[in-house]
Formats: C-alpha cells, sequence, structure tokens
C-alpha cells in the first residue's frame, strides 16, 4: 500500500516537472520570437528586472543584430521603483475576434457601438480585432464593455474566443 501511494505520488511529481520544462520551453520560445523587435531592456541594476519582461526578453536578443530597440539606460526614470518602461511578467485571458459580436444586438445599438469604437481604437486596429488577428486586452475588452452598456447594450459580449498570453 506504501509502495502505491509513493508511486503516485512520483507519478505526480514527474508530471509536475513535465509541465514546468513545457512552460519554460513555450517561454523561451516566445521571448526569443519577440527579442528582435520588442523594446528591450539591459538596466542591469533595475530592483524590478527579474519581474519585467523587456529586461526578459533582453536577455535573447541576437549578438549578431547591428542596431535593436532598448530603454535609454541613463533616463533617470528607467529602472527603479517606479520605472515607466516595465511590463510586468504576467499572463493573461486576452480576448480574441468579435465576429460574432453583433449577432443578437439591435441595429441601432449595433452601428453606435461600432462606430464608437472604431472612433476609439482606429479603423485598422478595430478590424485586427475584430477579425482576431489582434487579441483585445483587458483594458479593451473593459472599454469595450463600458462602450456597449453606455449605448445600451446590457447583454453578454459576444467574442469568438479567449487565450491566455503575455501583456507585451
Amino acid at each position: 500500500m506504501q509502495y502505491h501511494i509513493f508511486f503516485v505520488t512520483l507519478q505526480s511529481n514527474i508530471k509536475k516537472i513535465e509541465e514546468i520544462k513545457m512552460d519554460a520551453k513555450e517561454e523561451e520560445r516566445s521571448f526569443r520570437e519577440k527579442a528582435n523587435h520588442y523594446l528591450v531592456c539591459f538596466v542591469d541594476n533595475c530592483p524590478l528586472h527579474e519581474q519585467c519582461l523587456r529586461w526578459l526578453v533582453g536577455q535573447y536578443v541576437s549578438t549578431t543584430l547591428p542596431a535593436y530597440n532598448a530603454v535609454n539606460p541613463r533616463n533617470p526614470k528607467n529602472g527603479g521603483e517606479h520605472c515607466a518602461m516595465f511590463r510586468k511578467k504576467q499572463r493573461v485571458m486576452m480576448k480574441r475576434g468579435m465576429i460574432n459580436f453583433y449577432h443578437d444586438m439591435p441595429g441601432h445599438i449595433e452601428r453606435a457601438i461600432r462606430a464608437s469604437l472604431i472612433a476609439a481604437f482606429g479603423r485598422k486596429q478595430y478590424f485586427e480585432m475584430r477579425k482576431g488577428t489582434r487579441l483585445i486586452t483587458p483594458d479593451h475588452h473593459q472599454y469595450i464593455l463600458d462602450v456597449c452598456r453606455h449605448h445600451g447594450w446590457q447583454g453578454p459580449l459576444a467574442y469568438d474566443g479567449e487565450q491566455e498570453e503575455w501583456m507585451w
């Protein structure tokens, strides 16, 4: 009986270790993918650097690039407890796509909401969000919800899906 409990616990621990390894590989892949075009940071003496996406992605910048986008380390507002460039290393749930978003809305509410969202985000960004090529951040989701409520829509918001992603 004790061997069975030990074996089950061991299997559970091995599974957790494998999940951690897979998460680490996915994180590294994401960071390598972003490294050559994301605004990175190399302020190593910043107390927040271990939790900052900009610093972590900066560790994957290719040494063969002649130039890249980086935070100015000489700016006194960068690096420190209240760094303006800090991006928390955190994954959040983002909404994807708005193809069926207006399906249940009356026409006059739909037109008013669409016009307000295009005015706020611009045509390009709005249609990228609508098609699902641009994810909808939690802040944008809240803004969209506020616009819908302002124009009288009290029903649910019908996004095409959601996915967990970094808050780049």
